[in-house]
Order: C-alpha cells, then sequence, then structure tokens
C-alpha cells in the first residue's frame, strides 16, 4: 500500500442521527464557495445524494457525477476534478476512493458517513468453480497467486466478465464470485484457500483494505460527518494510518434527545444475540439445530412477544434470512438495516431490531489476518461498526429524533450490548427494560460450560503455536480456537 502523509488531520463532525450535521454543511456552502473554495462532497447511497441535492439553497451551481447521472462515473469524475469545471461536485462513496488520490489536490473532500475501510470477501467455491481459478492462479501456503505470465489473463476474463455483465453477446467462463476474487489478485490483495469442507467445497477470501487514507492525503482538507467515530473500524484504521482528528466546523449544536425512551433487550443479560441462538426451533418445547417443515423459529416466537408489546406500526430491521412469512402484511414497516437516509417513519415511536453483527467464521479469520499484521485487535471495531452502529441508526429513525415529540418510544434490541451503547452514546436518559428478555425464547448457550482444553491452548498461544497446530495438538475446532486466540490477546492487553 502507498505510503501516505503522517499525521493527516482528519475534521469530524460527530453528533446523534438527527442532530442536522448535514444541514450544518449546506448552510455554509455558500460561503465556501464564495470564498473560492472547490468542494467534493462524498455521500454513501444514491438516495442520500438525491436528498442531499433537493436541499441544497438555490442558485447554487453544482455537478452530480455517479452513476445515475453519467455511463462512465470514473472518467467523468477525474476530468471535472483535474479541470475544476464545477467548484462544487457531489458524488458517492464509492466513486471517490475510486478516482487516483493525487486528483483531490486542491479540493476539500467532505464525506457524509463513515466509509468502509476494509472488507472481507469469502466464497465458498464447488471443485469446478475453484478449477476455473487455477487456470490463471495457484495454491501456495494456504494462499492463492497469480500464475506467473498469467496477469494479461486476469485483466483479460475480468474484462470479458464484465462487458457479458453489462449485457455483451459473449461467453464469460468466470462467476460473479470468481470474477471477484480475481479482482483482489490484480489489485494485491491478501487472497486465502482453506480447507476442504465436508460437502467437498473451499472457501477462498481475501482481506480488501480501502485507499481512502491515500485519498485524505492528497486532499487540501478533509472533514467527516458522522454519529460514531472512535471505536469503529474506521478509528481502528486511522491510528493504523497515523491519522489525527479536530473538530469539524460542521459540527452542530445538539442538546440530546427529549422524548422518553425505553429500551427492551430480547436476549437475557449476558447473553449475544446471534443467529444459531434464535434460529433453533421450540416446536413443542424442544430445541432443534434444523427446523422442520411448518415449524417456527425462535426469532419468530421472539418477533410475536415483541409485538403484543408495540404500538403503532413498528419499525422493523431484521436480516434476510429472518422471513416472517407469516407476518400479516401492513403489520410493521420493514426496513433495510443499513437505515442511513430513511426518514419516512418519524412519526412512528416503536423499533424492533432483530439482525445480528458478529464475525463470521471467515470474519474471524481475516480479523486474526490484521492483528498479526499490526499488531492490534480490530474485532471490538468490526462489532461497532457492523453491529452497534447499525443499531444506533435504526432506533434513531423513530420520533426519537423529532424534538416535538413527547410520546414514549420503545426499542425493541437485540441484546445488552446495543441497550448499553445506546445509552453511552446518545440516549442517556433511557431505560432499560429486562422484562421481555425473561419471556422470549432463545436456544441454549452451549458455551456456558467451561472447557478444560481452553488453559493448555492459552499456554499453546503464549508459546506463538498456529492454531494448525493447536487444533492437531488438542482437538479444539480451528473457529473455537480463533475466538478464544481473540479473547486471550484482548487479556494480554489488558
Amino acid at each position: 500500500m502507498t505510503s501516505i502523509v503522517q499525521n493527516k488531520v482528519i475534521h469530524t463532525a460527530v453528533s446523534a442521527p438527527g442532530a442536522g450535521k448535514t444541514q450544518a454543511l449546506i448552510s455554509q456552502i455558500s460561503y465556501l464557495l464564495s470564498a473560492g473554495r472547490a468542494i467534493v462532497i462524498a455521500l454513501p447511497t444514491l438516495n442520500l445524494t438525491d436528498s442531499f441535492v433537493s436541499r441544497l439553497p438555490s442558485g447554487i451551481s453544482y455537478c452530480v457525477i455517479n452513476s445515475s447521472t453519467c455511463d462512465h462515473v470514473g472518467s467523468e469524475l477525474m476530468t471535472t476534478l483535474k479541470r475544476k469545471t464545477s467548484h462544487l461536485i457531489i458524488t458517492t462513496h464509492q466513486s471517490i476512493f475510486a478516482v487516483r488520490a493525487d486528483m483531490l489536490k486542491g479540493w476539500m473532500l467532505i464525506i457524509d458517513e463513515l466509509p468502509p475501510v476494509v472488507d472481507f470477501p469469502a466464497f465458498p467455491f464447488e471443485p469446478s468453480e475453484l478449477a476455473q481459478l487455477f487456470v490463471n492462479a495457484v495454491e501456495q501456503d494456504g494462499r492463492l497467486h497469480i500464475r506467473e505470465g498469467c496477469a494479461g489473463a486476469i485483466e483479460t476474463s475480468l474484462a470479458t466478465f464484465k462487458a457479458v455483465s453489462a449485457g455483451a453477446e459473449r461467453t464469460s467462463m468466470l462467476s460473479k464470485e470468481g470474477a471477484r476474487i480475481y479482482e483482489c489478485l490484480k489489485d494485491g490483495h491478501p487472497v486465502f484457500i482453506d480447507s476442504e469442507i465436508p460437502n467437498g467445497n473451499r472457501y477462498v477470501r481475501s482481506v480488501v483494505e480501502s485507499n481512502c487514507w491515500n485519498t485524505f492525503a492528497a486532499a487540501e482538507e478533509v472533514h467527516v460527518l458522522a454519529a460514531t467515530i472512535i471505536g469503529s473500524q474506521f478509528d481502528d484504521f486511522a491510528q493504523v494510518h497515523g491519522v489525527i482528528y479536530e473538530k469539524s466546523d460542521f459540527t452542530p449544536a445538539f442538546e440530546g434527545y427529549t422524548s422518553p425512551v425505553t429500551i427492551h433487550p430480547v436476549m437475557p443479560k449476558g447473553r449475544n444475540y446471534s443467529k444459531s441462538a434464535v434460529t433453533m426451533t421450540t416446536h413443542d418445547g424442544s430445541s432443534t439445530d434444523q427446523p422442520k417443515q411448518g415449524q417456527l423459529l425462535v426469532i419468530d416466537d421472539t418477533l410475536k412477544a415483541v409485538l403484543q408489546r408495540t404500538t403503532g406500526t413498528p419499525l422493523l430491521f431484521s436480516n434476510n434470512w429472518a422471513g416472517f412469512r407469516w407476518l400479516p402484511r401492513g403489520a410493521v414497516h420493514r426496513c433495510s438495516i443499513d437505515s442511513r437516509g430513511l426518514n419516512e417513519y418519524q412519526g412512528e415511536t416503536d423499533a424492533i431490531l432483530l439482525f445480528g453483527g458478529n464475525p463470521s467464521p471467515s470474519d474471524q479469520l481475516a480479523l486474526e489476518f490484521l492483528a498479526t499484521k499490526y499488531g492490534r485487535v480490530f474485532r471490538q471495531g468490526f462489532i461497532v461498526t457492523r453491529f452497534l452502529e447499525p443499531s444506533l441508526q435504526a432506533a434513531t429513525r423513530t420520533a426519537v429524533r423529532d424534538r416535538s415529540n413527547i410520546k414514549p418510544i420503545q426499542l425493541f434490541v437485540q441484546d445488552g450490548r446495543v441497550a448499553e451503547y445506546l445509552v453511552s452514546t446518545y440516549m442517556p436518559d433511557a431505560v432499560i427494560d429486562w422484562n421481555l428478555s425473561e419471556i422470549c425464547p432463545v436456544g441454549e448457550d452451549r458455551r456456558t460450560t467451561v472447557d478444560a482444553r481452553r488453559i493448555q491452548v492459552c499456554e499453546l498461544f503464549a508459546q506463538g503455536k498456529k492454531n494448525a497446530e493447536i487444533a492437531r495438538l488438542t482437538g479444539v475446532h480451528r473457529n473455537t480456537l480463533l475466538s478464544w486466540r481473540e479473547d486471550w490477546r484482548v487479556g494480554q492487553v489488558a
């Protein structure tokens, strides 16, 4: 990765969802432009872009460059940045970080919401799909590398795949997942290949770090508007890259939410919400990992218990695997987990959060790779970014963001981690009510029994043994070792 300027300053506007960060920015744009500033504003989604443009004062000249305004976003954006044919460019996170970093020289860069700074793509490949990958890649020590002399072939395969995806009458041997792995290899990201699983497939995964730090370093001035920065994945990598923060002029005043809030965790105290805990069945009082036809999952019974306590039409945030096919039409407002910019339900007082965000086994491996690379633990930043922050955003889609609202707000959240996060950030006066967790069914927590092998495993960690060797010596499953190693690292730091 290209080195960046050390101690690069990022101006941060950190405040609660709905506090007015975007409006504070908009109110200063005319002044900044009249002062001769050239500004690029990057938003996370096209919908937020449309909302932002609709709020600009009349008379301001601007240029929107994204996939809805032009066919070749990258080239159009680079040309406009270079020639400064517009002094106010509005684009997306994805687009601005795809252009060369040096194009931002002389520009004020404003990022609305935290951009993703790392991705962990992982896909199971059948033997036939792997064979196609191995045409231009070679396996060595658990990693894939571009086969000697095949860099051009990978470029050609990717170009063909993109042409076919765009509707060209050609044939591509690559799957969508294969193309993603080839992209990772081409761009120099580490690509790992795991051992064969029982069905004969093998997982191929990568760790893709964003080049946004180069972009930040090249810009004349950088501002980031967000509800949370400290403790996030963004913050983890900002520290890795030597970035420091200063308060942004776009930080709005926020005196706190005024609505009375009650938070109801659905998991018992000390239990973390997870897919495995809520996808067992409780048919006739028994639990099983494999639901039968017609049986309801724990999560279905949980939602039924929650709905008995809601008022109005609650907002429901859940993973796609939670189908809730029994739910009557109109009983809830189904909302995307990424709820940033979702402002049409501010009249509703209740929100139900039934989505997870714990690292998968593949994510755990990626986090371990990063921990080894940088000598720091990244797990908590993952949970903040993938679980706690989205939960905060979801909870604040309700009438809690309406300063004139006096109706009680009810937030039915996954577990104590979310409840404590909401209280510790922007809802210090909220009441946490655990009564619901006492009646919601949950799967047995098989982790409550202390494994006698754990002491030996920690000793082997201290000796610097690899997970594969420890698994062979102790018989502990590799995924369990990942979790234990993370806990052991945290204990060492403490």
